[in-house]
């Protein structure tokens, strides 16, 4: 499997306020797609709040 690395602009939203922001982190995953998935996963886990926007995988 390979380590992909991703970016993307965060939005979480939590008892009415509005926080725009940016995340980095890594993944591993065979292809770009499921590094994606992955990451997407991550960043809108369950209860989170937070939606990915222009989220980028390299």
């Amino acid at each position: 499997m390979a380590k992909w690395t991703w970016n993307a602009t965060v939005v979480e939203e939590k008892n009415g306020a509005r926080r725009v922001g940016s995340a980095t982190g890594e993944v591993e995953a065979p292809t770009r797609e499921a590094a994606r998935d992955a990451a997407r996963r991550d960043i809108e886990g369950k209860g989170s709040g937070r939606t990915a926007h222009e989220l980028r995988v390299f």
